[in-house]
């Protein structure tokens, strides 16, 4: 069934300055994370140092390279997420990009006690057409296969 899911968010304030994150809470292999939307990203991401959540995988010729704003290049890696849930979709076996993300969480020890398991990007939110809803504080995710879907 095509249908729709919706997930609260949370808008965190970073600081002093107009700067303003948005967060989903999902389960990783049954737990519980918190996500970044990141609408300028263009792919979502985990952290690699999400283990034994995320096992790492070894694919061959996979190449991956990625870069980010003052970051320079990226060391990526290739993981499988065995189950991923977002309100009501559920993935299973989804092969994922995994980065490092320290530096972000550093950034969040000082503000937050959230700890960053992954950013979703735009591949993500164009796949499921995504509406990001202030006034309802909401994220919703259209044209998704309610339950198990692989990827």
């Amino acid at each position: 069934m095509i249908s729709k899911t919706v997930i609260p968010i949370e808008i965190v304030k970073l600081g002093d300055e107009n700067s303003y994150h948005l967060f989903v809470s999902g389960l990783i292999n049954d737990i519980h994370c918190e996500l970044l939307i990141d609408t300028g990203a263009s792919q979502t991401i985990f952290d690699s140092n999400l283990k034994p959540e995320i096992p790492a995988a070894e694919i061959q010729g996979a190449e991956i390279q990625s870069a980010g704003i003052n970051a320079g290049e990226l060391n990526c890696n290739i993981g499988c997420i065995k189950n991923f849930q977002l309100g009501e979709m559920k993935l299973e076996n989804w092969t994922v990009v995994m980065i490092d993300l320290t530096h972000v969480n550093n950034l969040y020890k000082k503000i937050t006690d959230k700890r960053v398991a992954g950013l979703i990007g735009s591949d993500f939110l164009l796949k499921y057409k995504a509406i990001i809803d202030y006034k309802k504080m909401e994220l919703v995710l259209r044209n998704i296969r309610l339950g198990k879907r692989k990827k």
